[in-house]
């Protein structure tokens, strides 16, 4: 209910009195504080007067002031104040000397023991070490009666080298040798074969036929080129015989400063039959040379998504000058890069180096052509089937496929298929 005004006058009368008393309270508190300072000041003022009318007085008379033991100041006499600090002096100056003499003691105490422990250490090291090992090398000469098979060397491929050939600066010791070809098993499977320090070992293997053999002959309108059976170059000169295991190879040759035409050959050859072939060489003033290497050998170069009929590992070949499109393919791996992108520029070498690592099969695929019976290729392999064919397993990725039938292929350059997104299952082609 509302306020009457008696009360209303009540209640404005209590608030006033609270807040006088207040107010009344705090000039108390301020008058008793600026009491107390200014008593803090005059005695600072009574003592200052008294130090300087001390100081005056004893000035006056030829006194001077001295710093006693306890840090307690004292006026003396002149002659007093110095005998007190010549004594005072003297004490400090015996201190010290005992301190930089005990420092110096123990210093020459640690150089002594310092010294005493490398020289212990220079007469065990001098008596008890023989000195460095010295690492002694050999040499192995590896031979097969059946040249151009690959050299293993402590189970481990020695890429770019083939039988005959010599393993150079071994370190001595045993060491375990095995050579492989296709179409051929190598006896004794492995050797064991003791390296001496600075000698040469030999180690002979025999290549026992291990299916049917065929022949090729390759010729050219030039001397002195390389030949590659299925991607690999051959210890093998022109004109001569090449036994090779029977069935489709792709054979490729190389010369310096010359493009091949065509730039490889798929052949089928017939077991106890010779296939004779013809290239030829085209000079090229605008050549440059691509070597590409991998940890994979049996994976096959294309460029620009055309078959180059070599594999990684097989050394500089040429190419003319221009911007490709890189790649080295084997279904069931995957590249890291997957391709390369590169500029040849003319007269020199240019460097690519690709990683494969498995892949898990991830998809498949039927392929069909209009009349069966044609041979499969993917990624430059032959498949052990013809067409059609059912669940072809194929890894993610880009591969590239192609067909061929009496010696003829489908198309002159290898079609590119995406296994990732694929999900068309049958491929057909009129061929």
């Amino acid at each position: 209910m509302p306020l009457t005004p008696e009360e209303e006058q009540q209640l404005r009368e209590q608030i006033r009195a609270s807040l006088e008393a207040r107010e009344q309270q705090r000039s108390t508190v301020q008058h008793q504080e600026d009491q107390g300072r200014q008593q803090q000041l005059e005695e600072r003022l009574r003592q200052q007067i008294a130090e300087e009318e001390e100081e005056r007085f004893y000035r006056e008379r030829g006194y001077v002031q001295h710093k006693n033991r306890q840090g307690i100041i004292e006026w003396v006499t002149p002659e007093e104040a110095e005998r007190r600090a010549g004594r005072r002096s003297k004490r400090k100056s015996s201190g010290r000397r005992k301190i930089r003499q005990r420092n110096q003691i123990l210093q020459w105490a640690l150089n002594i023991a310092l010294v005493t422990v490398a020289l212990g250490v220079f007469y065990y090291l001098l008596r008890y070490n023989p000195g460095p090992a010295r690492v002694n090398h050999g040499n192995i000469i590896v031979t097969s009666d059946v040249p151009g098979a690959h050299i293993y060397l402590d189970g481990t491929e020695k890429r770019l080298l083939f039988t005959p050939d010599t393993l150079r600066n071994l370190p001595a010791g045993a060491h375990f040798l095995a050579i492989y070809k296709d179409g051929y098993t190598a006896w004794p499977p492995m050797q064991r074969i003791q390296v001496e320090a600075n000698g040469t070992a030999r180690a002979e293997f025999t290549l026992k036929s291990a299916g049917l053999l065929g022949q090729i002959s390759v010729s050219a309108n030039l001397a002195k080129f390389t030949i590659y059976v299925d991607g690999i170059a051959v210890p093998a000169r022109p004109e001569s015989v090449i036994e090779v295991p029977a069935g489709y190879r792709v054979i490729t040759v190389v010369k310096e400063g010359y493009l091949a035409n065509p730039h490889y050959q798929r052949v089928l050859v017939k077991a106890g039959e010779l296939t004779p072939l013809r290239f030829t060489f085209d000079p090229g003033g605008d050549i440059g040379y691509l070597d590409i290497s991998s940890n994979l050998n049996s994976a096959y170069v294309f460029i620009d998504n055309r078959f180059s009929g070599l594999k990684a590992n097989g050394g500089p070949f040429p190419l003319p000058a221009g911007v490709y499109e890189v790649r080295v393919c084997q279904n069931g791996y995957s590249n890291i890069p997957q391709a390369e992108l590169l500029r040849i520029i003319p007269g020199q070498t240019h460097a690519l180096s690709f990683h494969l690592q498995p892949e898990a099969a991830r998809d498949t695929l039927h392929i069909a052509t209009a009349t069966p019976g044609a041979g499969i290729i993917i990624d430059g392999h032959w498949q052990p089937v013809v067409t059609p064919a059912r669940d072809l397993y194929l890894s993610p990725g880009i591969h590239f496929f192609n067909f061929m039938r009496d010696g003829r292929l489908y198309a002159a350059q290898e079609l590119q298929i995406n296994s990732e997104p694929n999900n068309q299952k049958l491929l057909s082609y009129d061929f």
